[in-house]
């Protein structure tokens, strides 16, 4: 919880003063460093959640030519039958190139990106090769393993919609780089280890899929 300290109130003579000195004592401190800022990509957060675009864009390549891409739909499509709880409800299967020969982890993750501010974790898979090329349908890669999703549970979290009277879901695979392992367990509560991966990653492509409530 964010605590806000009371101030005594500045008379309007002393005011213009204050905000000069700070001013001052601002520039002072910039020009004497003369490194600047890297610009945080959108998926590159060290808090809570990463929060995405207020639109998710179909798909994004990584910074370095990362791509990402599935055989069973195209870039913001609706998903495959099986992918959802009129079908088999199980992931689908991923494709990605461009990853660094240096790589020490690739992850997964699916949210549903619908709300920007409440970002729903449904899916994720730490510890995948840097050496593979993609997963198969409704299949875990040797070495990799889940961690809990938002419903608690560990697996494939495709929401059922029976609950939402119309509308359409966002959802938003995201495959990330990391440059060293990192550490994340099999069954790790998905806050966390979101927040570890996404701060560890050094690189991230994303596709799209949509899920219609009729479904």
């Amino acid at each position: 919880m964010r605590h806000f300290r009371r101030t005594s109130a500045r008379s309007p003579a002393t005011a213009p003063v204050v905000v000069i000195v700070a001013l001052f004592v601002t520039l002072a401190a910039c020009s004497s460093d003369g490194r600047d800022l890297a610009e945080a990509q959108d998926w590159q957060t060290t808090t809570t959640r990463p929060l995405p675009p207020t639109s998710a864009p179909p798909q994004l390549n990584g910074v370095d030519g990362l791509t990402l891409s599935s055989p069973d739909f195209e870039p913001a499509d609706t998903a495959p039958i099986d992918a959802t709880c009129a079908g088999q409800n199980v992931a689908p299967a991923l494709a990605w190139s461009g990853v660094p020969a240096d790589a020490g982890e690739l992850a997964i993750a699916l949210s549903d990106q619908t709300d920007p501010s409440q970002p729903l974790l449904l899916w994720m898979i730490v510890g995948i090769d840097p050496s593979s090329t993609g997963i198969a349908a409704n299949s875990l890669p040797s070495g990799s393993s889940e961690v809990l999703n938002d419903y608690g549970q560990p697996g494939w979290g495709n929401p059922c919609l029976e609950t939402i009277a119309d509308g359409t879901r966002d959802l938003q695979f995201r495959l990330y780089v990391l440059d060293t392992p990192s550490g994340v367990r099999s069954g790790a509560p998905g806050n966390e280890a979101w927040d570890t991966i996404t701060a560890s990653a050094v690189d991230s492509a994303s596709l799209l899929m949509r899920i219609e409530a009729s479904v």
